[in-house]
């Protein structure tokens, strides 16, 4: 067995619209939170209530700026392949397990239901935006053949990595 060439790593964060949406979620939860403070902060028990909505809120602001920070991740080295939907878990593929890697242009919301980590066990998805993608078919430790598909403009790069990788290990 030689060497590996290197380890190629894409790290790519939601698309903007994704974000936003998450954003405008989370302002609409904190909004009645704010509104039950000044609705109640008169009552025998504002403080409560104020402890609890500022509790709420905080909730809500930490949430919002996780799922801002939320990203896509691609890992290629000489033995594995690993990608994830930050917080998910890794999903982990060894080199000699991948029987085709391609490139394919795909709909997200027609073919997943939408973006980030999305599908099933059998056919999964991790993206973010745009349309080309790359689709990693491979054998599970289980025996069975499963799809992982990474959406990324950097589709071409890794496919050749993989090639390269899947050449160099055998």
């Amino acid at each position: 067995m030689s060497e590996s060439s290197g380890e190629l790593i894409i790290r790519e964060h939601y698309n903007r619209f994704c974000r936003s949406m998450f954003v405008v979620s989370a302002a609409m939860f904190a909004g009645p939170g704010v509104f039950a403070v000044i609705y109640f902060y008169t009552s025998g028990e504002s403080r409560l209530v104020l402890f609890g909505a500022s509790l709420g809120a905080a909730l809500l602001l930490v949430i919002a700026y996780g799922l801002l920070r939320q990203y896509l991740e691609l890992r290629v080295s000489g033995t594995h392949i690993r990608a994830r939907a930050w917080p998910f878990p890794w999903t982990k593929i060894g080199v000699e397990q991948v029987i085709n890697s391609e490139i394919v242009e795909i709909d997200p919301f027609r073919d997943y239901g939408g973006w980030g980590m999305k599908g099933t066990a059998q056919d999964r998805l991790i993206g973010g935006s745009g349309t080309k993608a790359l689709r990693i078919t491979y054998t599970h430790e289980s025996g069975e053949t499963r799809k992982l598909t990474f959406l990324t403009d950097r589709a071409e790069e890794v496919g050749k990595f993989i090639n390269i990788e899947r050449t160099v290990n055998s």
